[in-house]
């Protein structure tokens, strides 16, 4: 509290940004990183094509979904199109949102920084008196605490998207792959 309380109120926007940020993206990965759509699950995928009441998880609700009903190539490939639309534009607009929370921390640190040393600058204004320095080193303590503070936010979250975008093209990886399967053995 000590140092939430010496960087000002600009401490608890950051707290709370920090909060969101990691929150949603560690959402985001643990949906990522659920379910069978990973390479260590591709071996039996071909089977559950072939027999799909025996499919499990994401890749069998997949399965499932698009050899219901016609299993002509145009119907499956727009059952596909469906699936990659839902669970990829889901994924974009999370991973929008995480990444402005990202490029916004270290901003808010900036505005932390500016009132600083506007309290610096009032301090230097009203020298002669008693509290100049306190009032310069305060200002000081401020600015960089809460440009730390925004700089320590953003940096782990800009290695929380770049995994989940990286696991987003592994996901459209692997709807692909299904899908060629399904084309393949179905058709």
């Amino acid at each position: 509290f000590e140092i939430i309380s010496s960087g000002g109120w600009v401490m608890i926007m950051l707290a709370i940004l920090g909060l969101l940020l990691y929150s949603n993206a560690l959402d985001l990965l643990l949906f990522l990183f659920r379910g069978n759509l990973n390479p260590r699950s591709a071996k039996h995928w071909e089977k559950w094509v072939q027999h799909p009441e025996e499919s499990v998880g994401q890749a069998g609700d997949i399965i499932k979904y698009t050899q219901a009903g016609p299993q002509n190539p145009k119907s499956i490939q727009r059952r596909f199109d469906e699936i990659r639309f839902n669970m990829l534009t889901r994924i974009d607009r999370r991973l929008i949102f995480v990444n402005t929370l990202v490029a916004t921390a270290p901003l808010a640190g900036l505005l932390g920084t500016v009132i600083g040393m506007l309290g610096t600058f009032d301090g230097i204004a009203t020298g002669g008196r008693g509290d100049t320095m306190s009032k310069v080193a305060g200002g000081i303590q401020e600015a960089l605490l809460t440009t730390q503070t925004g700089l320590m936010i953003a940096l782990p979250g800009v290695f929380f998207a770049l995994i989940i975008t990286r696991k987003k093209v592994g996901l459209e990886a692997a709807i692909a792959r299904i899908e060629s399967l399904t084309l393949t053995l179905k058709t």
